[in-house]
């Protein structure tokens, strides 16, 4: 017999009022994101949605991310899109060590609430360390339905100078714009031709829309190479350019910071 149409909806009804509690795929697969056990690992440009509806035995869910750490690198990691009851704060949004236990960084709340943004750098000179994000503490708690989603998105924030080159008559300079109406921090990371470290600034204090002028010659004299710009202004949060002057001319040759394309 046929089913009609409007017993194919009834149907449909059903189904979706039978739908578990936990109706995202990564807490109904048989390896959970609900621990620091999770292989749900981010990559740049990663965006997913995921709920925090109460999980069987009305147990409050909590979300894991696998984030990378690379050298001389920076990340952020944003939740938006809020549905429901989730009323997400700072303390929603945690990073923590590869262990599980240690908290090492909280999101902040940004665009007057319903953002929550996380910035944080990579090592310098230990090897990458890869961590763990951590969702949880709905306003909802074991309330939260499986509509109550939110929007998470991971980006590498780092910029690249290809060029920069204080050997022979010439000097750089670089330039470097908080283009955030918030305070971050900048890292410059000065490399040769090799990619091996020559040295690092220390870390610059950018205010909100600040400005700030780096003579590389003070940091690597009669050296050239290239530059990474590690930062907590978030993803196109920073702009500059490297400008290299030939006293001999007045020639300038700018090159511009660029960022991971998505």
């Amino acid at each position: 017999m046929r089913m009609t149409r409007t017993a194919a909806f009834l149907g449909a009804v059903a189904l979706a009022v039978a739908w578990p509690a936990a109706a995202d795929e990564w807490d109904v697969g048989a390896d959970t994101d609900n621990a620091f056990t999770t292989d749900n690992a981010l990559f740049h440009g990663a965006e997913q949605v995921h709920d925090l509806g109460a999980l069987t035995g009305g147990v409050a869910d909590q979300d894991w991310y696998l984030v990378p750490g690379e050298r001389f690198s920076s990340y952020q990691f944003v939740v938006d899109g809020l549905t429901g009851d989730l009323d997400l704060g700072e303390q929603s949004v945690q990073r923590l060590l590869l262990n599980g236990t240690k908290i090492v960084g909280s999101a902040l709340v940004e665009e007057e609430g319903g953002v929550l943004s996380l910035d944080w750098l990579g090592p310098t000179t230990a090897a990458p360390a890869r961590s763990w994000i951590r969702v949880a503490g709905a306003a909802c708690g074991t309330s939260c339905h499986f509509a109550a989603r939110y929007r998470a998105r991971f980006r590498e924030t780092t910029y690249s100078v290809p060029r920069f080159n204080n050997s022979g008559t010439q000097a750089t300079v670089l330039i470097a714009q908080n283009a955030t109406d918030r305070l971050c921090d900048a890292f410059f990371y000065f490399l040769d031709g090799s990619g091996a470290l020559l040295v690092e600034s220390a870390g610059v204090e950018l205010p909100p829309r600040g400005l700030t002028v780096l003579s590389t010659a003070a940091f690597a004299p009669n050296a050239s190479g290239s530059v990474r710009v590690a930062h907590t202004c978030g993803y196109g949060g920073l702009s500059g350019k490297a400008v290299s002057v030939e006293p001999a001319t007045g020639f300038t040759f700018d090159t511009p910071f660029v960022a991971r394309a998505q």
